[in-house]
């Protein structure tokens, strides 16, 4: 199943963070999505977190509930091919402790201005296939169960 990555498209932290995941998600299970966009926001809304929560947490949403902070990084590792799903395995540590480990980086992490921060700033390697996976309204439509998407 497809899920949506909300990230704040001005942070230099999570704009790297999503260049990796999408050269490593090979399968293309991720899509992406800048908070501060339309698409963004929508989702953050058939989450069920409102739009605030992706200025400091990244976001996993795949028509359930949203994930964040470190839950967030659980659902995508589960995802991904070996050895990064072994990453998952941080879920054995209590929640409390991994988001408060979460939270001392988010609170460093690096701003940068994005042309558009609705879809980040994209290495200028990955442009074509950062593209390819920006997440359009039609896919949270669909993962909010109303209708499938049209990928092309």
């Amino acid at each position: 199943m497809r899920a949506i990555v909300i990230f704040d498209g001005d942070c230099g932290l999570c704009n790297g963070f999503v260049a990796w995941l999408l050269r490593h998600d090979r399968a293309g299970r991720f899509l992406i999505a800048g908070s501060a966009g339309e698409v963004g926001r929508a989702a953050l809304e058939a989450s069920g977190l409102g739009t605030g929560i992706a200025a400091s947490s990244i976001v996993v949403w795949d028509g359930g509930a949203g994930r964040v902070r470190t839950d967030a990084l659980v659902r995508i590792a589960r995802d991904l091919p070996w050895p990064w799903r072994a990453a998952g395995t941080m879920r054995i540590v209590p929640r409390a402790l991994r988001d408060a480990v979460y939270d001392q980086v988010a609170r460093r992490r690096p701003r940068r201005v994005a042309d558009d921060p609705a879809c980040g700033i994209p290495p200028a390697d990955m442009v074509a296939l950062w593209r390819s996976r920006l997440a359009t309204a039609a896919d949270v439509t669909a993962l909010a169960g109303d209708t499938p998407a049209p990928r092309t």
